[in-house]
Order: structure tokens, then C-alpha cells, then sequence
């Protein structure tokens, strides 16, 4: 990276960009080497002006920011992107995530944040506006709440299931557990059969390992 960070501007509102590139200009440490209206020129004026950052809408026609952010981070391995925009969809925010942005900010940013997200991004560091950052952080909490359910589901098993699958676990057959608890052979498949789904493995023998490695019976 050079001293001063090289800024690509990509935005297809020429005013917006106008503003954007004086915001810049008051940061000595950053220098606006390109403008673009679009993600095609977005693309072709950061390879061609070797630009550290690209600071990029995501709604602009021909190319929108978010191909532009994925087609620049297979070709071009030392650029970072900062996106800033007026979406603050989730689809849109992570999306931008995904295809490699740094920093996602709303045009409602001041220009200090943008200046900061800028060299935060030219440092590898990301940046996200608060209302992002909470969308974010609540979107990964709902999905380790999903997977703590899935998993709370997946080993709700009576106290009859669990009794039947600790003895299955010491090699016992279903005649043999069905004389040990004195029920009927057909009751005691119907509780393994259970199990074995409960636990989505396909044999006794998965179903005794994970049931010792998941401390699922004393044994």
C-alpha cells in the first residue's frame, strides 16, 4: 500500500460523489485517485489506478457494488472495500459481508466515520455503523439460538428411550432388554427405532458411541 491510502469512489450520483470526494480531500492521509458511476468502471479504475480502497454504493446501474466488491476481490488480492449506502437490508448487508466488504456504513454516516471506515479498511480492520453492527449480532444470535433447539430436539428422549439406550450401550439385544425392563419385544424395537432417529444415526452401534461421547447415558 502506498503512504497515502488510493480511494476509488463509485457512486451513480454525481453530486454524492462530488460531496464525497471534498469530504476526502480533508484527510491528508487519503487521496481520491478515481471516480466511477458504476461497478464496471468501479472495477476497471481500480485496477488501472491501483486503488487501496474502493468506497462503493451498492444500487448503481450496469454493475451494482456488491458484483463490483466480488469481482475486484477475485482479481485484485490488495484492494478493500467500504460500502456506503442507504440499504440497510439484511440480504444486502450480508451479501456485501460475504462477497468481502470491510465496512458497510449508511449514507446518514458523518464524515468522520466514513474517513475512519476508509483507513480501517486500507489496515484490514472493519467497520460497521451501529445499526448494522446490531443487525448483525442479532442475526448470529438467532442462529445459535436455531442450532441450540435443533440440538436440544435432536436428544429429546424419554426416560424410557434413555433407559433403553443406556442398555444398549452395554451390547444388550432387544429380547435381552425386553426381559431386563419386562416389555414386549416389539415395544422395545419401536423405542430403539426412536432413538436411532432422535439421534440421526443408522445403527445400534452409532447410536452407543454417540451416545458415550455425548454423555448421554452414565456408561
Amino acid at each position: 500500500m502506498s503512504e497515502r491510502i488510493r480511494v476509488v469512489i463509485a457512486d451513480d450520483m454525481a453530486g454524492y460523489r462530488t460531496t464525497l470526494e471534498r469530504v476526502l480531500a480533508s484527510a491528508t492521509d487519503i487521496q481520491v485517485v478515481g471516480i466511477a458511476k458504476d461497478g464496471n468502471e468501479a472495477v476497471e479504475v481500480c485496477e488501472r489506478e491501483d486503488a487501496d480502497v474502493l468506497l462503493t454504493d451498492i444500487e448503481m446501474p450496469r454493475m451494482d457494488g456488491i458484483a463490483a466488491i466480488t469481482a475486484l476481490a477475485k482479481r485484485k488480492r490488495d484492494i478493500s472495500f467500504v460500502v456506503l449506502t442507504v440499504h440497510e437490508d439484511n440480504d444486502n448487508v450480508f451479501d456485501a459481508i460475504r462477497a468481502g466488504a470491510m465496512g458497510y456504513l449508511l449514507k446518514t454516516s458523518t464524515p468522520d466515520e466514513v474517513i475512519s471506515a476508509i483507513r480501517r479498511a486500507a489496515q484490514g480492520e472493519a467497520t460497521l455503523t451501529p445499526k448494522i453492527a446490531t443487525m448483525v449480532l442479532n442475526d448470529f444470535r438467532r442462529q445459535r439460538e436455531d442450532v441450540e433447539l435443533d440440538e436440544t430436539h435432536l436428544y429429546e428422549l424419554s426416560a424410557r428411550e434413555l433407559e433403553i439406550l443406556d442398555l444398549v450401550t452395554q451390547g444388550m439385544r432387544n429380547k435381552e432388554i425386553a426381559d431386563r425392563l419386562c416389555l414386549a419385544e416389539k415395544t422395545v424395537k419401536n423405542h430403539v427405532s426412536n432413538i436411532l432417529k432422535a439421534l440421526q444415526v443408522n445403527s445400534r452401534t452409532e447410536a452407543a458411541m454417540k451416545a458415550i461421547k455425548e454423555k448421554l447415558v452414565s456408561g
